[in-house]
């Protein structure tokens, strides 16, 4: 990695829990937010990095010249994979943003595997975490949730050092280097949600209320998290679940119906039940009583089921 130049380092200290002593994958785009992490990571020391760039072949030449860019900036030691999202979209009925997520995620999975290092970095920051929820929000998941500064997803575990740094920071950090990095345009077209969230209704409800709104955001997630996290103290202490590991329902019962649906929101993710949002809980909840159907579908071709005062997932 090269060497720095000027950069204080007091700009975006090093979280405590991140070791630059142990080795890290780092997802590297060629933007300036993982090209700031690629160069944050040489200055504070971290040697045993090895960067993974994935080509998905969505923007013709561009992603060949950010492939381009990364090489010369990296070095041979750079490991590129590639894979055409929009054929992966249509072949498996993904929406573009799904269909890139999920080939990134198998990327990181193969350099896992082929380098035994299961931490990835990447390089989320603060502006995004606002973005992510409000859309999260917005689309009706259960509660106010945001990315994590660790993750774990199946075999691997992504680390995110920047969420809790504002893009203004980056900006700035970079600013202060002799070293480029590759715009992606896509991030300026409105066909995608998440772009349209970042550039249209963010600044909107920012200059709606006169004032920065995402650290409004973020606090209010932050106040979500810590009544979780006391709702999850407290659940852990009711044995609520049966021997068989199924909800125990007259104790479900039992509870506040926050704490109910809390209960059941955690049962099926610990099930892997994928994109839940509070729909999904609320239906849940309805099928705990004796006179209630005993059964309802859930994301992912499985069911939640009501027998023997029990609650179970099945196919």
């Amino acid at each position: 990695m090269a060497a720095l130049h000027g950069i204080s380092k007091a700009m975006i200290p090093p979280p405590k829990w991140l070791d630059p002593k142990e080795p890290y994958l780092l997802g590297l785009s060629g933007g300036r937010d993982s090209v700031a992490l690629y160069h944050w990571l040489s200055e504070n020391g971290f040697q045993k990095i090895i960067c993974c760039h994935l080509n998905h072949g969505l923007r013709d030449d561009e992603s060949d010249d950010d492939e381009r860019f990364l090489r010369k900036l990296v070095g041979a030691d750079l490991r590129v994979g590639r894979v055409n999202v929009t054929e992966l979209a249509k072949s498996e009925s993904l929406s573009i943003e799904t269909a890139a997520r999920d080939a990134r995620h198998r990327f990181f999975e193969k350099c896992a595997t082929q380098t035994g290092i299961n931490h990835i970095l990447l390089a989320h920051h603060a502006d995004d975490q606002a973005e992510t929820i409000l859309f999260n929000l917005l689309r009706g998941a259960a509660g106010l949730k945001g990315m994590k500064t660790r993750q774990e997803l199946g075999p691997l575990t992504f680390l995110r050092p920047f969420l809790k740094v504002r893009r203004e920071t980056i900006n700035q950090y970079l600013s202060s280097l002799n070293h480029s990095f590759r715009d992606d345009s896509s991030n300026l077209e409105p066909f995608a949600t998440r772009n349209r969230l970042r550039n249209e209704v963010i600044p909107l409800l920012s200059e709606i209320m006169k004032r920065d709104i995402i650290p409004n955001i973020l606090r209010a997630s932050d106040h979500h998290r810590k009544l979780e996290n006391t709702a999850d103290t407290y659940l852990s202490s009711v044995e609520i679940l049966d021997p068989q590991g199924r909800l125990h329902l007259p104790t479900l019962r039992s509870l506040p119906q926050a704490l109910q649906k809390r209960a059941i929101h955690q049962f099926l993710l610990s099930h892997q039940i994928p994109n839940l949002t509070s729909a999904h809980v609320e239906q849940a909840l309805t099928i705990t009583t004796p006179d209630a159907p005993p059964s309802i579908n859930l994301p992912g071709g499985q069911r939640l089921r009501r027998k023997e005062a029990r609650l179970f997932i099945s196919p």
